[in-house]
């Protein structure tokens, strides 16, 4: 169908989202799979780049994680859906690195304000 451009002049809008789910409960991620599915599915030009972390699990290269991550990339791929979240966003484990988040995204955004 054809586009309607409702920009105002002169008014910026955001380029990018970031989302980062965070949860200690596998089952937190049940009710917004949908959601984080549709978002997979339709957002064409990668505007929202989306991010789950599951706290209540050690942290990545943590030996007990590292069976758990080969079965969960071997899935991913196979099916292109994550055995954690049941949905198309991989599932990262413990909390995120926000330091490291913030770096990477002053990186890539180093002429914009954030």
């Amino acid at each position: 169908g054809a586009q309607t451009d409702n920009t105002k002049p002169g008014k910026k809008y955001p380029e990018r989202a970031y989302f980062y789910w965070v949860t200690r409960e596998q089952d937190s991620f049940e009710w917004f799979k949908g959601v984080m599915d549709d978002i997979a599915e339709f957002d064409k030009n990668k505007m929202i780049e989306m991010h789950n972390y599951l706290t209540s699990v050690y942290e990545e290269g943590d030996a007990r994680s590292a069976l758990i991550g080969m079965v969960q990339k071997i899935q991913q791929a196979k099916n292109g859906v994550d055995i954690v979240s049941e949905s198309r966003i991989t599932t990262h484990f413990a909390r995120p690195n926000w330091r490291k988040v913030f770096s990477q995204m002053a990186n890539t955004h180093q002429s914009a304000r954030i």
